[in-house]
């Protein structure tokens, strides 16, 4: 969790320092995209299953980060994950979709995670990070 939290912090401070004048658009409008690789992806952010953790996942994922600003302001980052990961508990190899997007103005992100593992496991998850924080709450678990 505090790896995804410094890369989150990285991510902010870079796009704060950066000047506007890179941005899409005119007057400070528009989106901004990169495409980076993220070696530890959930290293520290457990599947939990009726209360329960169950597995850990880790591996490199294709992080792609879309930025949007309005009249200069950053308002909202969405980020997708893409790749496979390995469970650290349970050995096995799962295809990971992850969209989560983050209010910079509430400091909440919202992300939903579709897990397919190779041995038939399948893991949706709904979840909410505090930027602020940096806290991990669980909406939603589904263990299929």
């Amino acid at each position: 969790m505090k790896t995804k939290t410094f890369l989150l912090l990285c991510l902010f401070l870079g796009i704060v320092l950066t000047q506007l004048s890179a941005q899409n658009g005119k007057n400070g409008n528009g989106a901004v995209t990169e495409k980076v690789t993220w070696d530890t992806y959930y290293l520290d952010i457990p599947v939990n299953c009726n209360n329960a953790v169950v597995d850990r996942l880790v591996g490199p994922v294709i992080m792609h980060n879309v930025y949007h600003y309005k009249n200069g302001l950053l308002l909202w980052i969405k980020q997708v994950y893409n790749g496979e990961v390995t469970g650290t508990i349970t050995n096995e190899t799962f295809s990971v979709k992850d969209i989560a997007t983050y209010d910079l103005i509430s400091l909440i992100g919202i992300g939903h995670c579709n897990l397919i593992g190779n041995n038939g496991t399948h893991y949706l998850l709904t979840y909410m990070f505090n930027i602020v924080t940096d806290e991990f709450t669980f909406v939603k678990c589904d263990c299929i």
